[in-house]
């Protein structure tokens, strides 16, 4: 990257704008309500500096901690700028900005501050960089379209022309859920009101009618609602999380936010924070929202600790990870907004009540499993008799499977069926369950495997008790089939 003092740049930018001539386009601006008509100019795209500030990547500069200290402390260096065109890199949309300007060229310009700072078009900025390189010969990848911005801007008023710029129709590339959350909040520490925030969201909203600045508003208040939420998650798990960990689950959030506000008014704090948490859980496992919705009262008391019985990795664990008979270490909650009273300890007649609150202790130390070099992480996990070992891959794919396993259980027994119907359908899935271990047994023969015979025997004999149980239970109840076994 070519350096340039500051100096330097303000005079290339100064010299653009004296440059320019009737010749030039322009185009409207409104600058504290009045309507400008600023020239386009350009200038070498290699002048222009990428703006440390932009809510585009604002998500992963904070994920990149002490590695990107120099983004904050010396944002016009080489290596500071190098990090945040890496980062623009890899953007999701990146690839379709770059593919446009190799076909159309720069369509529309962006804007810049007198020292050579872009407002917007940072992207753009990058992708024309990379272009250049590529095609060298290409004069229109050497230089960028840019407007000037007066000189007397200050960073709040250039916050807002971001912010207006993004909520525009034909803006390039959409800001991730992180990034327009972190945007959101920075708008509101600058002062702007949430209905102020809403309406420039959302097209639809008309700024004059009452109803709907106040759905503008709340529709603001949500999204905040839901970075408390991210936020105290990431300092739950000392570092371990990051915001972009959270990009796709923004529907799941919505509708954790809106289960535990109704449940704040219908049921006790106790119990509307007992669900929070097992949804929490549920997001952190990796679950789809479809199935996050399950998890209600019935879920924990009828269905979770049945489902994590059954992970052959999880059964020896079941017990301490769902209702936590052991001291296990917890994650910090102190002095946070929405999850401090999750830290609070059980009273001694609930002890057995499933809250997952140790499953959560340990999915929120380990972050999620998102590529290869967690293949080889390991997590220590309580169990009814110290701790295990398991891989890292291993235990958040056995977490998934049995809370899957428990919400679509609870999913066909609420399809509105018959409950006086369960009973038969439950025998049946065991029959199922019978006939799927009788294959799976085989299926190791036939490859030469062995299992482990002491745990499948141990296994058979609690399946044996529970089976004479329910013989016994249903001859005295008169029926013929359980009559003739016994």
């Amino acid at each position: 990257m070519n350096s340039l003092t500051q100096h330097a740049r303000r005079d290339i930018i100064a010299a653009a704008k004296a440059a320019v001539t009737e010749q030039n386009e322009r185009r409207p601006f409104e600058w504290r309500g009045e309507n400008l008509m600023l020239p386009v100019v350009t200038v070498p795209v290699s002048v222009v500096l990428l703006n440390h500030r932009t809510h585009r990547v604002r998500a992963q500069i904070e994920s990149l901690v002490a590695e990107g200290a120099i983004i904050e402390t010396n944002p016009h260096s080489d290596e500071a700028q190098q990090l945040l065109a890496d980062l623009i890199r890899q953007t999701k949309g990146y690839d379709d900005v770059k593919n446009t300007i190799r076909r159309e060229k720069q369509r529309e310009p962006g804007l810049i501050t007198h020292e050579g700072v872009l407002i917007n078009a940072n992207t753009r900025a990058v992708a024309l960089r990379d272009l250049h390189e590529q095609v060298p010969h290409e004069k229109a990848f050497e230089y960028v379209k840019v407007q000037v911005l007066p000189e007397n801007a200050d960073s709040d008023e250039i916050m807002q022309l971001e912010f207006e710029f993004q909520m525009r129709r034909n803006t390039q590339q959409d800001y991730t859920f992180t990034n327009q959350l972190l945007f959101i909040k920075d708008l509101l520490d600058a002062g702007l009101k949430p209905h102020e925030i809403g309406v420039k969201m959302k097209a639809h909203y008309d700024p004059t009618l009452p109803k709907d600045r106040k759905a503008a508003a709340e529709e603001v208040e949500t999204e905040d609602r839901l970075r408390q939420i991210i936020e105290e998650l990431i300092t739950a798990s000392s570092g371990v999380l990051s915001w972009p960990d959270f990009d796709d689950d923004r529907q799941n959030l919505i509708e954790i936010d809106e289960s535990h506000r109704r449940m704040s008014v219908r049921k006790t704090p106790g119990a509307a924070r007992r669900i929070r948490q097992a949804k929490l859980v549920g997001l952190l496992a990796g679950l789809d929202y479809r199935r996050v919705r399950h998890i209600d009262e019935s879920y924990l008391d009828s269905y979770v600790l049945q489902a994590f019985e059954e992970q052959p990795n999880l059964r020896p664990a079941a017990k301490a990870l769902t209702i936590g008979q052991l001291e296990v270490p917890r994650a910090d909650l102190s002095g946070l907004s929405l999850l401090d009273d999750l830290d609070e300890q059980a009273p001694d007649d609930q002890l057995a009540e499933v809250t997952l609150q140790p499953l959560f202790d340990v999915l929120v130390r380990h972050g999620k499993v998102d590529d290869a070099s967690d293949w080889d992480a390991e997590v220590e996990v309580p169990t009814d008799e110290g701790t295990t070992m398991l891989p890292k891959n291993t235990f958040f794919d056995a977490v998934k499977a049995a809370m899957q396993t428990a919400a679509d259980n609870k999913a066909r027994d609420d399809q509105g069926q018959d409950a006086l119907d369960i009973p038969r359908r439950q025998l049946i899935a065991a029959g199922s369950a019978c006939d799927r271990a009788q294959r799976a047994y085989k299926e190791l023969e036939d490859d030469g495997e062995q299992p482990d015979e002491a745990a499948i025997e141990q296994a058979l004999e609690g399946y044996l008790r529970s089976h004479d149980e329910l013989l016994r239970y249903m001859a005295e109840r008169g029926f013929t089939a359980a009559e003739n076994r016994l």
